[in-house]
């Protein structure tokens, strides 16, 4: 009977969707044989109709999927990732540039900002490289190796990409991990159904040429230059070059490392902008490879991690690597890589008593002084010998770039530099992470430059410093509250209550802004004044007896008369309330200047006029827009007709956050 509903079902989509193809039986996708059950089609089937019900979208559609596949295959296949793997990036952003999620996850491949810069992206005041092609595909490649390394099964790695590794777990079956095959029913992953529909809907359809034209050419030697300036110099207009480079959010390509311009073109693009593939000499991270290089690698180094009798070779921050097996040590591990031992431990960071951990990422080379990657938050249960391992970079070098000692301890949530050394006058930075329930085996020990001695002493409470205590962000001139809270609360309501801003309430706190209030948690609630001849407490809450007698608050606000303006530069773990200190000015004072909500956060980099009011142009045309829950930047674009970047640009906003009850200026529908 079942057969007989969908064979019918078949039928009848045939007959609505003369040109929708249907959903096979079996089908390969990113090297995976996948046999697909019938309740399986049948959900899979009902994606395919919807994206190709309307011919008018979905051409519209293919036209930007066939502008833009040359470059993300190409880079897919110098990062050794699947090109069937492009068709996520239709799923997540349909390749629009700006495309900004519910949840703040931005541009081409939906990255949010610290998932970002963890695969190398930049993104700041001035450049944001989840809306570059090039630069985003190599950060979603990065992530999907990761993912792959781990479960060896590229379509549960597209399950990791929604739902993260641990998330993934529980759609995943281990016995697959490293198998060629995958039987795919209803209850498969709801996002990697979605992701086999785009792979059908879209495969046959590529490789049409742009309906006007067009082809996108790739230029890696813009630094110093404008968009404007590369424009002029290709003979392109200059909004559309814009248009294709929202990446460039203010000012001149930099030169801290290579960024590609896009540059739109009709005819023969020049060979000067051709683009090449990668240096021979930079592999991808990972490979299988069936017979070892040299006989000096070991032929069998996964052991029984993965089920196919292949060599694992890693390059990890460009330096050789290896995986443990279950029955792996440093004597066999140095043997299969031609190694001493006591080079493996001296490569590991690792003393003679350490062990070696199945699954574990262990070098076969000196690791080096610095990675590509610039910062990494620290998690719960990560020691620093993670971190190293991690990105392939020496601990004590790890150690001199955030100018710890040997015998400083690791804080959960600390912002690890890892390519630069730490500026002496830039403090330690933390951003808030949460622990995560989930066994840790025991790593191997590190090495110390330095021997501990242990005392024997009654436990204290561990004393933190001044730099690593948190720091309250945007404090106003006003009292302390301490709200006990009751049933019904939420951050919305404390808002109203003591008519501050909801971002406010989270920078104070810590929070996030849609984190759960419990019944009977103390939040801190600064309820802002305007009688400035009251002292005003510091966020350590110091008295001046605790400051040794010394008076470090103002009687008076100074308010800045001086026609003369000076420029500040936003340092990595500054806040408005701790430059208005410097300067001796009060925080309304700098947003004033600076067209700054109280909701807008600010950002390292970012420049900020201190003295001088900017003049402002009244615009006719224009409404008040409040922020309500479920609202994305992309969602309020759509409704008033406008671009996201209108709407950051018009609101003077340096990201995509939004905060409900944050007011914005919008066009008038």
């Amino acid at each position: 009977m079942r057969a007989v509903l969908l064979a019918i079902t078949c039928i009848l989509s045939t007959l609505l969707y003369a040109e929708t193809p249907q959903v096979p039986s079996s089908i390969e996708i990113a090297g995976v044989k996948l046999k697909i059950t019938s309740d399986a089609q049948e959900e899979i089937q009902r994606h395919v109709n919807a994206l190709r019900a309307s011919d008018k979208y979905f051409r519209i559609k293919l036209d930007r999927v066939n502008l833009y596949f040359p470059i993300v295959e190409r880079v897919l296949r110098e990062e050794g990732v699947p090109e069937d793997i492009k068709y996520l990036a239709i799923q997540e952003s349909a390749l629009i540039s700006d495309a900004v999620s519910s949840s703040n996850a931005v541009g081409y491949w939906q990255f949010k900002d610290f998932t970002a810069r963890e695969v190398g992206l930049r993104v700041d005041s001035k450049i944001d490289e989840r809306k570059n092609i090039v630069s985003a595909t190599r950060g979603a490649a990065k992530y999907f190796k990761r993912n792959n390394f781990f479960f060896k099964n590229w379509i549960y790695a597209v399950s990791a990409y929604q739902a993260g590794p641990g998330g993934a777990k529980q759609y995943v079956d281990k016995e697959n991990f490293g198998s060629d095959k995958l039987t795919i029913t209803k209850k498969t992953h709801w996002y990697v159904l979605k992701y086999i529909a785009h792979v059908i809907a879209f495969k046959d359809e590529i490789g049409r040429p742009h309906s006007e034209g067009l082809k996108l050419a790739e230029y890696t030697k813009g630094e110093g230059k404008s968009i404007e300036q590369v424009a002029r110099e290709f003979e392109v207009e200059e909004d559309l070059a814009k248009d294709y480079n929202k990446w460039l959010l203010h000012g001149k390509v930099p030169d801290d490392k290579e960024y590609t311009v896009i540059i739109p073109m009709t005819g023969n693009i020049p060979s000067s902008l051709v683009a090449s593939s990668k240096d021979k000499s930079n592999p991808p991270l990972s490979r299988t490879i069936k017979e070892p290089e040299q006989s000096n690698y070991p032929d069998r180094i996964a052991g029984d991690i993965i089920s196919k009798k292949q060599s694992i070779f890693l390059k990890v921050n460009g330096i050789e690597a290896t995986m443990a097996s279950k029955n792996d040590n440093v004597q066999s591990i140095a043997k299969k890589a031609g190694i001493d031992p006591g080079k493996f431990l001296d490569y590991n960071d690792m003393k003679s008593t350490a062990t070696v951990e199945a699954g574990q990422i262990y070098y076969v080379r000196s690791k080096k002084n610095k990675s590509s990657i610039y910062h990494h938050v620290a998690q719960y249960d990560e020691s620093l010998w993670d971190i190293s391992q991690k990105y392939g970079i020496k601990l004590d070098q790890l150690k001199k770039r955030n100018r710890m000692s040997d015998n400083e301890s690791l804080k959960p949530g600390r912002l690890m530099w890892l390519r630069k050394k730490r500026p002496s006058d830039t403090p330690v930075e933390y951003h808030k992470v949460e622990r995560k329930n989930t066994y840790v085996a025991k790593k191997p020990e590190v090495i110390t430059r330095k021997p501990i001695v242990v005392e024997t002493r009654p436990e204290e409470p561990e004393k933190i410093t001044n730099e690593e205590r948190f720091e309250p962000k945007n404090i106003p001139d006003g009292d302390k509250i301490i709200h006990i809270i009751q049933g019904g609360d939420s951050f919305y309501s404390l808002s109203k209550r003591y008519n501050v801003e909801v971002g406010d309430i989270a920078d104070w706190n810590g929070r996030q802004t849609n984190s759960t209030l419990s019944i009977g948690e103390e939040i801190v609630i600064y309820r802002p004044k305007r009688n400035y001849s009251t002292p005003v407490k510091t966020p350590e809450n110091e008295t001046i007896a605790e400051l040794g007698g010394k008076k470090d608050v103002r009687d008076e606000v100074k308010k800045s008369t001086s026609s003369n303006s000076k420029t500040h530069v936003v340092a990595a773990g500054e806040s408005l309330w701790g430059i208005s200190k410097k300067y001796d000015v009060t925080v309304a004072e700098i947003r004033d200047w600076n067209n700054l909500k109280e909701s807008d956060p600010i950002s390292p980099g970012q420049e900020l006029v201190i003295g001088k009011k900017k003049s402002q142009k009244k615009e006719d045309g224009y409404t008040t827009y409040t922020v309500k829950g479920g609202d994305s930047l992309y969602k309020i674009s759509k409704d008033f007709d406008m671009t996201v970047d209108e709407i950051m640009k018009l609101n003077n906003m340096s990201n995509s956050n939004l905060s409900v009850g944050t007011e914005l200026k919008v066009r008038k529908k």
